[in-house]
């Protein structure tokens, strides 16, 4: 029988390690079961339908790694890709002409004068 884990009863890493070790099936059944839990939770389909497609890509990267480092390391380019695209598109919203985004103006701000406090006999 397959556990239908939710966030709140989420294994341990340790109880993890130890079902890809002893189970590898379970395993795969448990890791899919969570991602799809977790997807299905988010709210806005047109959100869960993009982590479906990413979760798609990232079984695929797995799938086709000789071993689960070289998967490690493709998804750790595709994370680090995927940062600078983002970081791409946010300094082409807010070029200025230097490469740098718009810096605020500084806020302005009342300065308020306070009496100077009296210090009342034997209370310091």
């Amino acid at each position: 029988m397959m556990m239908q884990p939710t966030r709140a009863a989420m294994p341990e890493f340790e109880v993890w390690l130890e079902l890809a070790k002893t189970d590898p099936v379970q395993f795969e059944a448990l890791r899919l079961a969570t991602i799809d839990d977790f997807i299905a939770q988010v709210p806005g389909e047109d959100r869960r339908l993009q982590l479906r497609r990413l979760q798609w890509r990232i079984d695929r990267v797995r799938e086709r790694a000789s071993n689960p480092m070289a998967a490690c390391i493709e998804l750790s380019r595709m994370m680090w890709d995927s940062f600078s695209h983002l970081r791409e598109n946010y300094q082409d919203m807010f070029e200025d002409g230097q490469g740098h985004p718009p810096r605020s103006a500084p806020h302005k701000a009342q300065v308020l004068t306070f009496r100077p406090r009296v210090e009342t006999e034997g209370i310091t």
